[in-house]
């Protein structure tokens, strides 16, 4: 016999059980198989008793009547077999505190998800810091750019008139070349430092409504 053929003769014998309950006792042995690996699967299945003696521990464990074999029950006392001492499947960590965070109230579980938020922030809040420190020195250094190419876009055209007066061919060389980095100005570097702020926005706006949206689902799981 292999684990499949274990595992769907163990799962047909605890048909009686609810699904929620047969679920716990076939995710038990899944979990023991994948803890071992494929090589140990044969020791695991030569340790284990046979489907049907594991099958009627667990009905009777649970509640539920087993097959009717004499052997196991007698005045509600399981007496020794080659079953007994099978333990039943307990359930999982992770089950378990589904099923403890599933039964706090809203209030409780919104206090538990922001002091979990606390403690991770570590984590997350220098995420998010090195996420805004980069957006906002692209800012710094746009703007920059907007206030240096601004400034010799004034001093070229300023120079450039004066220049017309004293000597014209200088002059309107000065000022064409004023001309041409007022446009760059408006139609480059601005627009630039319009999307660096439009991003900064929206990433904020998403942070933002990203940890609502966590909070909100959480607690009302």
């Amino acid at each position: 016999m292999n684990r499949t053929e274990f595992m769907s003769a163990l799962e047909k014998r605890l048909s009686p059980l609810s699904k929620e309950d047969r679920d716990d006792a076939l995710r038990y042995y899944d979990e023991l198989f994948d803890e071992a690996g494929p090589i140990e699967e044969q020791n695991i299945l030569d340790g284990l008793d046979d489907p049907d003696t594991i099958a009627r521990q667990i009905l009777s464990d649970n509640g539920v009547a087993p097959d009717g074999r004499p052997e196991f029950m007698i005045d509600d006392v399981i007496t020794p077999s080659k079953g007994a001492g099978t333990p039943p499947p307990p359930k999982s960590t992770v089950q378990q505190l589904k099923e403890d965070f599933s039964g706090m109230n809203r209030n409780t579980k919104i206090l538990l998800i922001v002091a979990l938020l606390i403690v991770t922030s570590p984590i997350w809040g220098g995420i998010l810091s090195g996420v805004l420190g980069l957006i906002f020195g692209l800012i710094g250094i746009i703007f920059g750019l907007v206030v240096a190419f601004s400034g010799a876009a004034v001093g070229l055209v300023v120079s450039g008139i004066i220049y017309l007066f004293k000597i014209p061919p200088i002059g309107l060389c000065i000022l064409g070349i004023g001309l041409i980095v007022v446009a760059l100005d408006i139609l480059v570097i601005y627009p630039m430092l319009k999307w660096a702020i439009g991003l900064m926005i929206r990433f904020i706006k998403w942070a933002i409504d990203t940890v609502k949206g966590f909070i909100a689902k959480r607690s009302e799981a």
